[in-house]
């Protein structure tokens, strides 16, 4: 039987540096009182204003349960509001002002989290990762 290099494994490394990256931008985004997944999920509504459920989800690269389950906690939080589609079998969603204006709170720390990240790399490999991850997320 040959021996196998686990330390290679891309699942374990990809998991570490995931959980790392999230530690690192988690401390900065607790400080205005949400998760770096909610920040993900106020920027992609930010950016794809009145997308539906299954669009938000596809670009997330998140199932939609967890997608809705994600989005209705902000909802809650009156950062999100939703209205049904036509067809009434899907939701569109958009910030609300005060998402707006947490979103705009947030953007400087992630701006921070990024220029640490960024440091801590370098330029270019910062460039090559991030090349790198979105290769992988095509997987």
């Amino acid at each position: 039987m040959e021996e196998d290099d686990f330390s290679l494994c891309v699942l374990d490394n990809a998991r570490k540096a995931a959980r790392a990256v999230s530690r690192h931008y988690d401390k900065l985004a607790r400080r205005i009182g949400m998760t770096p997944g909610q920040f993900s999920v106020l920027v992609t509504i930010h950016k794809y204003a009145d997308a539906t459920t299954a669009e938000l989800a596809e670009r997330l690269s998140m199932d939609r349960t967890t997608l809705v389950r994600n989005v209705a906690l902000v909802e809650r939080k009156g950062l999100v509001a939703s209205q049904l589609v036509q067809d009434g079998r899907s939701k569109q969603y958009r910030l609300s002002p005060k998402g707006e204006e947490l979103l705009n709170k947030a953007l400087p720390l992630w701006r921070r989290a990024q220029a640490e990240v960024k440091n801590h790399l370098g330029s270019d490999e910062f460039l090559r990762a991030i090349d790198t991850l979105k290769r992988l997320s095509e997987l």
